[in-house]
C-alpha cells in the first residue's frame, strides 16, 4: 500500500527568535536520516520568508523531499474571494496568475517548481484544481470523492488526492501531540490499527498527514485572528502572539517524530512515496473506450435517467464516447469497436433542465452529436446545452438520449423519435460538493461579511461530470448500482 506523508508549511506570524522556522528543517532531517521521502506543501509567503530570513539550512534540508504549493498564504484576497465574481475561463486565468506567483517564490527559494498544488484550509476551487491539470501535476486535499471507489480521484482535469471524508486519509491528529509521550503512544496504536484496516480491505493508497510544523510548538492558530472577517492583520496589530512550548518539549517532539517515521519505514506493507511518485503510479488512463464499456454504461444511464459514475471513465468522457460512436455509425453503418478517450472538462455554464423540446428524431440526435464533438474539440469541455430548431437540450438530457440511441444502434433497432426526459444537470455528487462549499467556505470565519460562494459552488457542481477513480491498474467494469457519492 502506497502512502504520501504530508506537511503543510505556512506560518509567517512568529518572529525568528521563536524558532518556528527550525521545525520543517528538523522534520526533513529526521526523514532523510530514516530514508523516508516526505511531501512539504509550502505557501509562497513562507518560501519567501525562509529565504529572506537567511534560513538556507532549513531550505536545503527541505529540498531533499517533495515540495508542492500550498497557495500564496494567509493573505486576502483568498482563493474563494478571487473567484467569487468569476466564470470558468476568467477564473482559471486568475488561478494561473495566482499559482505563477507561488511558483516564482518556490523557484527563488528551493530552485525548482512545485511538484503539486494543494488546498490550504477550506480554500477549495475547481478552477484552481484545473490549473494543476494544465500543469500535469496532482492536487492534494480535494473535497470530492466517489464513495464506491475510495481512491485518488480525477476531477476538473487533474489527478487529485481526496481528504474530506475519505477513508484513504489515515486520521493522525499529530499536530500538537508529538511532545506528549502518553498521548503519542496511544495515537500511534490507533494509526497502526487504521493502516491494518485499510490493508485488509485492499486499499491501494493512503494519505498520512504528518503535521502543520507551526502547531508542533505553538499553542493556537494565529491566523484565526489575523484573517478574521476579511481582515489581514499582523500579530503586532493584534498586540499578542500565542505562546510556544519549551525546548524540552521540542526534544520530546523530535524523538517521537523519529519513532513515527521509523514505524512507517519499517512497516512491511506500507511504502511512503513523494506526491509526484504517487501521481505517476495512479495517473494511468486507458487511451480508448471499448464498445462493451459504452453498452453497459448506456444501459445503466437508461435505467437511472441521470448522469452516473463509472469505474474507469468520467461521465463526460463516456458521453463524448457515445457521440463519436454514433457519428461513426452514421457514416460507416455500425458502431466502432472502440473510440478515443478524450480529456474533457465539465460544462462551463448552466445546462437546461426544463424540457424545451420533448421529442427528437434520429437525424436530430446525430446533429447534436456533431455539435457536442465540435464543441469539445474547440473548448476542451462539454457544452452546457445542445440545440434543436431553437430549443435547448441540456447536457444531462442529451446524455440519456444519446445512451438510448446507442443501445438502439447496438441492437440494430429502428425508431421514429426518441423522447427527452427530465434529467438532472449533473451527477448526484454535485449536490454534496455544493453543500460542502456553502457550509465550509460560505460560512468560513476568514471570509468578508459580503462574500458569496454562489458562482464557485456552481462551477464545483458542473465539474462533477469529470469525476472518476484513479487506479494502479485501471479496471474496465460497468457502473455501480445503488448509492454512489458521499463527501
Amino acid at each position: 500500500m502506497y502512502a504520501v506523508l504530508c506537511f503543510d508549511v505556512e506560518d509567517v506570524y512568529f518572529p525568528p527568535e521563536y524558532r518556528i522556522d527550525d521545525i520543517p528543517g528538523w522534520l526533513a532531517e529526521i526523514m532523510t536520516d530514516c530514508g523516508i521521502r516526505g511531501t512539504f506543501f509550502v505557501t509562497g509567503e513562507k518560501a519567501r520568508s525562509l529565504r529572506e530570513r537567511g534560513r538556507r539550512d532549513v531550505i536545503e534540508k527541505m529540498a531533499g523531499h517533495s515540495i508542492g504549493s500550498h497557495g500564496q498564504g494567509n493573505l486576502h484576497p483568498l482563493i474563494p474571494e478571487i473567484l467569487q465574481d468569476k466564470g470558468w475561463d476568467d477564473g482559471v486565468e486568475a488561478m494561473r496568475r495566482y499559482e505563477e506567483e507561488v511558483t516564482q517564490e518556490h523557484v527563488r527559494t528551493f530552485g525548482r517548481e512545485p511538484v503539486a498544488l494543494s488546498r490550504h484550509n477550506a480554500y477549495f476551487a475547481p478552477q484552481h484544481i484545473a490549473v494543476a491539470g494544465e500543469r500535469g501535476i496532482p492536487y492534494m486535499y480535494n473535497v470530492v470523492r466517489i464513495k464506491e471507489y475510495d481512491q485518488p480521484t480525477w476531477y476538473a482535469g487533474a489527478l487529485t488526492f481526496p481528504f474530506e471524508g475519505s477513508e484513504t486519509v489515515i486520521p493522525t491528529g499529530l499536530d500538537t501531540i508529538y511532545s506528549r509521550d502518553e498521548i503519542f503512544e496511544q495515537r500511534l496504536r490507533e494509526i497502526d490499527k487504521a493502516l491494518q484496516d485499510r490493508m485488509e480491505r485492499g486499499f491501494e493508497y493512503v494519505t498520512i498527514f504528518g503535521c502543520h510544523p507551526v502547531r508542533v510548538m505553538t499553542r493556537g492558530w494565529q491566523e484565526h485572528y489575523c484573517l478574521a472577517s476579511g481582515m489581514t492583520r499582523t500579530p503586532q496589530e493584534l498586540g499578542w502572539l500565542y505562546g510556544v512550548k519549551s525546548g524540552e518539549e521540542e526534544e520530546r517532539a523530535k524523538a517521537n517524530f523519529r519513532r513515527f517515521v521509523e514505524y512507517l519505514r519499517d512497516h512491511p506493507d506500507v511504502e511512503v512515496v513523494g506526491i509526484e511518485e504517487a501521481a505517476r503510479l495512479f495517473s494511468t488512463q486507458p487511451s480508448h473506450i471499448r464498445r462493451d464499456v459504452l453498452t453497459l454504461y448506456a444501459e445503466e444511464l437508461e435505467r437511472a435517467r441521470r448522469p452516473v459514475f463509472h469505474s474507469t471513465f468520467s461521465p463526460a468522457e463516456l458521453v463524448c464516447g457515445f457521440a463519436e460512436s454514433l457519428i461513426y455509425a452514421e457514416e460507416h453503418g455500425d458502431l466502432p469497436s472502440e473510440v478515443q478517450r478524450r480529456d474533457v472538462l465539465g460544462p462551463k455554464s448552466r445546462p437546461a433542465v426544463g424540457i424545451e423540446r420533448d421529442r427528437v428524431t434520429h437525424e436530430q440526435v446525430i446533429a447534436m452529436c456533431r455539435q457536442l464533438v465540435g464543441h469539445v474539440l474547440k473548448e476542451g469541455a462539454l457544452p452546457a446545452n445542445l440545440h434543436v430548431e431553437g430549443a435547448r437540450v441540456g447536457i444531462g438530457q442529451f446524455a440519456v438520449v444519446a445512451a438510448r440511441t446507442y443501445l438502439a444502434q447496438a441492437r440494430y433497432e429502428k425508431y421514429e423519435v426518441l423522447r427527452i426526459h427530465e434529467t438532472p444537470r449533473y451527477p448526484d455528487a454535485a449536490f454534496e460538493v455544493d453543500a460542502w462549499v456553502r457550509r465550509e467556505i460560505g460560512e468560513h470565519w476568514a471570509m468578508p461579511l459580503d462574500f458569496t460562494c454562489d458562482r464557485l459552488a456552481e462551477h464545483a457542481r458542473l465539474q462533477t461530470w469529470t469525476m472518476k477513480p484513479a487506479w494502479l491498474r485501471p479496471p474496465q467494469g460497468p457502473a455501480p448500482d445503488g448509492e454512489r457519492i458521499v463527501l
